[in-house]
């Protein structure tokens, strides 16, 4: 009887020891990681330069954050790059300026947001250019008078300065140079009907201004307002990962006739849907579908009795980018430039709806390597030179969609 006893607990604090081990098998808090190139404290940094830190312990993954100012997120606000330890911002960072990084590894069970900040000083990026009004475009006549003025972002630009004046070139200011924020649109006060207005939109940054920027002249009109714009709310306005094959719809507008809905992969295109008068209904379904990881642009106006809403604005989404099925398909995660006939060359994987143009590679300092059609193969060297062992980053650029970015292993 006391040897069953005797075994039953040594089989319980086995069954224990088993548990205890297991329990202590879970993935653990991730240690911290800083940036490493830059390295803290450093100044004269370019302005695409590539972010780059140790691995972490039981990291799966890291979140990004930058800021203009300790703690801030500003520049980039708490953004997943994946396993990865490097990674290029998109677009230039501030040029001139005292930048903070924090890195935030995590997993699947835990994170660490207790590391450190690091900062680094960027150099200069050069004056903005003068930047185009696209809407109303140049000459346009019977311009609402609670009109919008909208232009293209200048991404050097920090801020704009807005100047208009009435009848003339140098006739009496409605603004001057009045700033009008980092955005790429503005309200002024209403204009006048029947009345001639040129604008003009001035680029800012740390280091000036853009230099002779010209004027635009559009001419008002005096109609009454037409009927209220429709919201679009199928998908939301800035939206991303929307199905290719997503209806849209929108906000019924009161006491109107119907709705022309103009869709395109541009801001203000109509490739896709141009104008189309669809009746006193709030939804389209398309017969095709949305081309997968592009931006689309959607604008609804509505009409009655004649009269059109007038400055619309244009809402945009992303459609859901390649899976990540398909993007295993289209590219190679390593090769072996060894000339034994196998794996020798590197090259875009052809599928069905992915249309690849050009294709950039990178090393892991940012230099670019080597540029090619979507079609072409690379050996692994630059200018006749074997490149050695690493991680190289690629860029594809798609035909219709958004940039895909990562990374591959050359093995000698």
């Amino acid at each position: 009887m006391k040897m069953s006893i005797t075994f039953q607990s040594l089989r319980r604090t086995i069954v224990w020891i088993v548990v205890l081990t297991c329990i202590s098998s879970v993935a653990q808090t991730p240690d911290c990681t800083l940036l490493s190139l830059p390295a803290d404290g450093s100044t004269d940094i370019p302005v695409d330069v590539v972010l780059e830190w140790p691995a972490s312990a039981n990291a799966t993954g890291y979140r990004l954050t930058i800021g203009r100012s300790p703690g801030g997120n500003d520049v980039l606000d708490d953004f997943d790059v994946g396993n990865v330890t490097m990674y290029r911002p998109d677009g230039n960072l501030p040029s001139l300026r005292l930048l903070y990084v924090t890195i935030v590894p995590y997993n699947a069970t835990d994170e660490n947001t207790s590391c450190a900040e690091t900062s680094f000083t960027t150099r200069s990026s050069g004056l903005p250019r003068c930047t185009e009004i696209i809407n109303p475009f140049d000459g346009t006549e019977l311009v609402p008078v609670n009109q919008n003025i909208t232009w293209i972002r200048d991404f050097n630009a920090t801020g704009y300065l807005m100047t208009i004046r009435i009848k003339d070139p140098n006739g009496i200011f409605l603004l001057n140079e009045v700033e009008v924020g980092n955005g790429t649109n503005f309200k002024p006060p209403d204009f006048e009907p029947r009345t001639k207005y040129y604008v003009k939109v001035i680029p800012f940054n740390d280091e000036g201004r853009a230099e002779d920027c010209g004027f635009i002249s559009f001419t008002t009109g005096d109609g009454p307002p037409g009927p209220e714009c429709p919201v679009l709310t199928l998908p939301m306005n800035n939206a991303i990962g929307v199905s290719p094959s997503t209806r849209i719809a929108w906000e019924e507008v009161d006491d109107v006739d119907g709705y022309q809905v103009t869709i395109g992969t541009t801001s203000g295109g109509g490739d896709i849907v141009n104008n189309l008068d669809v009746g006193n209904i709030d939804f389209i379904t398309l017969e095709d579908e949305l081309p997968k990881g592009a931006r689309i642009y959607v604008k609804i106006n509505s009409y009655s009795d004649g009269l059109s809403s007038q400055s619309c604005p244009i809402s945009s989404f992303v459609v859901e980018l390649i899976s990540s099925d398909a993007l295993k398909r289209l590219v190679p995660t390593f090769f072996t430039p060894n000339n034994d006939g196998f794996n020798d060359t590197w090259a875009i994987n052809q599928i069905e709806d992915i249309t690849v143009q050009k294709v950039s590679i990178f090393n892991r300092f940012g230099m670019l390597v080597k540029q090619m059609e979507g079609r072409q193969v690379w050996d692994g060297t630059l200018n006749g030179k074997t490149l050695p062992s690493d991680s190289y980053w690629y860029e594809l650029d798609l035909l219709n969609a958004p940039k895909v970015k990562g990374y591959f292993l050359l093995k000698r």
